[in-house]
């Protein structure tokens, strides 16, 4: 299939630019976009305003589809970061979690018919579109999603397949386990990193080698700039490409956040049908050069300093 080539200055749309990965998308696209545009749609204003005068900002709900009437017809890029995750237990089989997540999608594909330069969308996906496995992830591994959200996710992207068929490059990041400060604080690392702080316990659930591949969303965000300048479409599985299991993250956090003074508490829980996650990030090595540059460790490291650089910025 020919592709319609990159136009540059590129006029960009961001959803989810004030997100924890969009946050960080938005100064590499003003830095690598000269003389371009970049409009970003949020539900909530930032702290800090943007500092780029290519960044206009609107704030709307992608689920209202007067907002995406209003969009400008020379959009050549869209980076479709935005997502409704499901944190809570009671919440993960919602009928909300379908609509939030796959209504902008499909405004999306609607409201592009007006713009003839459109070029490429990049989708924030996920590893969640993957049947569970112990078996290493390639972009061919089955797709069977367990969780509402994973399939929200898988049909997010063979909703924009759809716009192949107009030459558009259509890209589906599926990322792993992000994290960085300010994220949501319920989930296994945040929820570590607290304890460890406050030197409590860390708790370890089952018997420690349940797989995650964490990801900081910086390195995210690079993959995220690097499929925009790599002109790249399919999918690619983005993380570090090394499986860390609960025993060594809980050591990490342990030895970074506590100075090794926390114990680690092994909790009893049935983990056989969850193996977690390994993935392989080939492809992206490959294809887009990716390279990650923050393995656990430094991640951990790097994490520490964004907490202490963010409780300093906030307000009394």
């Amino acid at each position: 299939m020919e592709y319609s080539q990159s136009l540059q200055p590129a006029v960009i749309l961001v959803t989810g630019g004030h997100g924890l990965l969009g946050s960080r998308v938005l100064p590499l696209l003003a830095e690598n976009n000269p003389g371009g545009e970049i409009l970003v749609v949020a539900r909530k204003e930032k702290q800090r305003a943007d500092s780029s005068a290519q960044i206009r900002t609107i704030i709307a709900d992608l689920r209202d589809e007067n907002l995406w009437a209003l969009l400008p017809t020379t959009i050549t890029h869209v980076f479709h970061l935005a997502a409704v995750i499901p944190w809570k237990a009671e919440d993960k089989y919602k009928a909300s979690v379908v609509t939030d997540n796959l209504l902008p999608t499909a405004y999306l594909i609607e409201h592009s018919q007006r713009w003839p330069r459109l070029a490429q969308v990049i989708y924030s996906s996920s590893v969640s579109v993957y049947a569970p496995t112990a078996q290493t992830l390639s972009e061919d591994s089955p797709k069977q999603p367990a969780t509402l959200y994973g399939v929200a996710k898988l049909a997010g992207e063979q909703l924009l397949g759809c716009l192949e068929t107009r030459n558009v490059r259509m890209v589906s990041l599926r990322l792993s386990s992000l994290y960085a400060s300010g994220q949501y604080q319920g989930t296994v690392l945040p929820m570590m990193v607290k304890r460890a702080i406050q030197k409590q316990d860390l708790l370890i659930f089952g018997d420690g080698t349940r797989t995650q591949d964490f990801l900081h969303c910086e390195d995210a965000a690079r993959a995220v700039l690097l499929a925009f300048q790599k002109q790249a479409h399919g999918a690619y599985n983005i993380g570090t490409g090394t499986a860390v299991n609960m025993t060594e993250l809980a050591q990490a956090v342990n030895a970074i956040f506590a100075n090794g003074e926390s114990r680690l508490v092994y909790r009893p829980q049935n983990m056989e049908n969850d193996h977690g996650i390994k993935l392989d990030i080939s492809k992206a090595r490959r294809e887009l050069d990716f390279q990650p540059r923050l393995q656990l460790e430094e991640g951990l490291r790097h994490l520490q300093q964004e907490m202490i650089r963010d409780s300093v910025a906030a307000p009394p």
